[in-house]
């Protein structure tokens, strides 16, 4: 994973609702047009990619975090990054920096957190986005993780596969935009304990889950630290448990 940490140049620009879409266009500008496209589910004719980013605007800092299940792809942004530093569109941002972070693991469980998001069609046709602690949304995770794995790996899944939710942050969804033209997607911050193979567990920390990962910036999913777990239930306001 590539955390890239980077500032605004004025603090007068409004650009929250399409920081996304900028910032997709900056990754795809490095990546295989392939990617741009992405692959296509057989069955369901979803759309997946291999890769996933996200990101966080405060005040005039930037951070956007990107990962993909094939390595050479967040070298070639980081060297990118290095090379010509971060200009989203006309927008070229000061004092980046970009750090190169592990994500995968060896084991065959984990416990990871994010915004995953998932929806199902409302009464008048309108999309309706579920919490995680919500049964379809957990079952709608474990399908698109599943479909995820046979269209990038190119065949079934056919090992153990158990997905759990352990905790929701409670309160109101985090909208995440795609331009200032487009209904946004919700999602809840949540954690959940998966058991499976770690070939299956690192594509999903490579690409993310659910619906929206490389055009909304959600999806990402990041191990936490068992010990800021037993943290945080003694401290629930404590969130910053990723590794």
């Amino acid at each position: 994973m590539l955390i890239i940490n980077a500032k605004l140049p004025t603090k007068n620009l409004k650009i929250t609702k399409s920081l996304s879409q900028l910032i997709q266009g900056f990754l795809y500008r490095y990546l295989p047009a392939s990617e741009h496209v992405g692959y296509r589910h057989e069955s369901s004719g979803k759309i997946f990619k291999r890769t996933v980013f996200d990101f966080i605007l405060r005040g005039e800092d930037l951070r956007v975090r990107f990962a993909s299940c094939e390595p050479e792809f967040e070298r070639k942004i980081a060297l990118a990054i290095l090379k010509d530093g971060l200009s989203l569109g006309e927008i070229l941002f000061t004092q980046t920096t970009v750090e190169a972070k592990n994500h995968k693991i060896c084991e065959n469980e984990a416990i990871v957190q994010g915004y995953v998001a998932c929806a199902v069609s409302g009464l008048l046709g309108h999309k309706v986005y579920l919490q995680p602690q919500d049964s379809r949304h957990l079952e709608m995770m474990k399908m698109n993780i599943l479909q995820r794995f046979e269209t990038i790996m190119g065949r079934k899944y056919d090992g153990e596969m158990e997905l759990n939710l352990l905790w929701q942050k409670l309160g109101e969804s985090v909208k995440f935009y795609y331009g200032n033209n487009r209904e946004p997607v919700y999602a809840w911050q949540a954690r959940w304990k998966i058991v499976a193979n770690a070939e299956l567990i690192n594509l999903i920390l490579g690409t993310g889950a659910g619906s929206g990962c490389m055009n909304y910036g959600v999806g990402v999913l990041e191990v936490v630290k068992q010990d800021c777990i037993k943290a945080q239930i003694s401290n629930p306001k404590k969130d910053d448990c990723l590794l």
